[in-house]
């Protein structure tokens, strides 16, 4: 236990690089201007907590007057195990498989489980992060509102400590299975990459399958037990994953006979699934890791004319730059998990969200009821769900990062900090396109957008997404993230992602109150739409142009 308990707190301080971060702060005494950046960062989301906090309220009062108020918790659980579910994925194939500190940890007198359970020790402390900003406001909002008692905030945290368990648990089980039979032959990352997108699709898919088979028409006699029933919308909305069911009961019924039996569920369940980790790891995770550092000796002998190509192939240096940044993404099977793949998978999770519910009362006909009220307002909100899927991924804001201790190559290739810059620019844009892209055909089929506003909507997203990658680039420059051991590290757990993060939901958060400021001053939607074109593209222009100077100066300036 000792052990792994100092194994444990090594990746805590490897992954969040507190030693470093103290060393720079107080010896060095640097970087001590990102304290100022991270809680003016923090401000600029203050509006967009608050509208969640009006959000929970609203929700509640509307579910009070029918008793069904405890589906809210649901809401919010089911969220955040979703979340984890779906998207943890990619840090458990990282953490456990593309960790550098493996070749190390392998050969010390460590069992396989222990080496393990240190890493989702790791995994579970970033998806408390991750998760809080879904589910703390649920929890925290209905405890206050509905002024619960001491049990429902003792249940309510120790619910929050289970809360990733149970799905990081299941994705482990299937990665480990999966690394087991993948980890053969020469082409170990696409078969990875495959194996990964396949489990996506399954678990989506049995989501979906479920979501369906719950459907059904709805009869006098179950109508009476909806509303004679506390619990029945809290079953409706958590039967797709039944742990949430059993979190909501736990702490809404905090320390009766039904909250502490739902307790117990759901903590013996999250702990029995990662005994079972631990079993297949003594059995399976050493024999997954086994040639994944391998490299093919086969060599084959270049002709003149192939080595001429190979060392000048005559591209510009603008292409052949960005050839070599789509190379860095896509032969990562990490990076495109996290980059490309996102921007794909986000606007199914909506599509399998907004059909979650029967007939005509499920959300996809709400949502496209609330937004043919007011055609400004339709356009508005495609164009917002078009920028969430295409610029809210991390790409541009890593752009530097990703290159890791290999930077210094584009610091020594004789190729100009601004053509570098426009190079990586267009791949970090084209995967905002393509976001915007893959969300344009989910809105155009929820909310059946005509061609005008699909325009109007996919403009003004493709405009603001010039604007978002600039500022992502530039916070990622300022501060690049080169020195990491696991790949993941350089997107997910890079602080200048969050802070890119905080930077675009303020951009966005500002732009809705400009818009409501003229809204209300009866500006026609027509000039709402021509003034928002012109200030978001004189706001990217001017953005590229800060870029390219600030770029210039700071190729010069880090040292790798």
């Amino acid at each position: 236990m000792t052990r792994l308990l100092a194994l444990t707190r090594a990746g805590l301080r490897s992954n969040f690089g507190l030693s470093v971060l103290r060393h720079r702060l107080f010896v060095v005494k640097k970087d001590r201007w990102l304290a100022v950046l991270i809680g003016a960062a923090a401000l600029g989301v203050l509006p967009s907590v608050y509208g969640l906090i009006l959000l929970v309220q609203n929700i509640y009062l509307a579910l009070k007057p029918l008793g069904q108020e405890h589906a809210l918790l649901t809401l919010g659980v089911l969220g955040g195990q979703l979340f984890i579910l779906l998207f943890g994925l990619y840090y458990v194939i990282s953490a456990f498989y593309f960790s550098r500190d493996l070749e190390f940890l392998i050969p010390l007198p460590l069992k396989p489980w222990e080496v393990m359970a240190s890493k989702f020790a790791v995994i579970l402390v970033n998806e408390y992060l991750t998760v809080m900003i879904i589910v703390l406001p649920v929890l925290v909002g209905y405890g206050v509102i509905a002024k619960s008692p001491f049990a429902y905030w003792v249940n309510g945290v120790l619910v929050y400590l289970f809360l990733p368990v149970i799905p990081l648990a299941l994705v482990s089980l299937l990665v480990v299975a999966l690394m087991r039979v993948v980890n053969i032959g020469r082409k170990k990352d696409a078969l990875i990459l495959i194996g990964s997108v396949l489990l996506i699709a399954v678990s989506m898919g049995l989501q979906y399958v479920m979501g369906r088979s719950s459907r059904g028409e709805v009869s006098g006699q179950a109508m009476t037990k909806f509303f004679t029933s506390p619990d029945s919308l809290l079953n409706i909305v958590g039967s797709r994953f039944p742990p949430s069911i059993w979190a909501s009961k736990a702490i809404a019924g905090g320390f009766s006979a039904s909250g502490l039996l739902n307790l117990a569920l759901f903590a013996g369940t999250s702990l029995l699934l990662f005994a079972a980790i631990l079993v297949l790891a003594e059995k399976l995770f050493y024999r997954g890791l086994v040639g994944l550092s391998e490299v093919s000796g086969r060599r084959r002998t270049l002709s003149k004319a192939q080595m001429s190509q190979r060392v000048s192939s005559g591209r510009h240096a603008v292409r052949a730059v960005f050839a070599r940044e789509w190379r860095i993404m896509n032969r990562t099977p990490i990076f495109l998990l996290n980059g490309i793949l996102v921007v794909l998978v986000v606007p199914v999770v909506f599509v399998l969200m907004a059909k979650a519910g029967s007939g005509r009362g499920d959300a996809g006909s709400l949502l496209k009821l609330m937004t043919s009220a007011n055609p400004l307002f339709t356009i508005l909100a495609a164009a917002a769900f078009m920028v969430v899927c295409g610029s809210l991924n991390g790409t541009s804001s890593s752009t530097f990062s990703r290159e890791g201790t290999q930077f210094w190559i584009s610091r020594v290739i004789p190729v100009s900090a601004r053509e570098q810059v426009a190079a990586k620019f267009l791949h970090s844009y084209l995967v905002s396109v393509l976001g915007t892209a893959t969300a344009s055909a989910i809105a155009v089929w929820l909310l059946r957008l005509g061609i005008m506003p699909l325009l109007a909507a996919a403009g003004l997203s493709l405009v603001a997404g010039l604007f978002l990658t600039s500022l992502g680039m530039m916070i990622d420059l300022a501060r690049p993230l080169l020195d990491w051991t696991n790949p993941q590290k350089a997107i997910k757990q890079n602080l200048n992602v969050l802070l890119a993060t905080f930077a675009d939901v303020g951009v966005l958060t500002a732009l809705f109150f400009v818009v409501r400021f003229m809204v209300g001053a009866k500006v026609a939607a027509g000039v709402v739409l021509v003034l928002l074109y012109l200030g978001l593209a004189a706001a990217s222009a001017a953005a590229y142009a800060a870029l390219v100077r600030f770029a210039e100066r700071r190729y010069r300036e880090i040292e790798v």
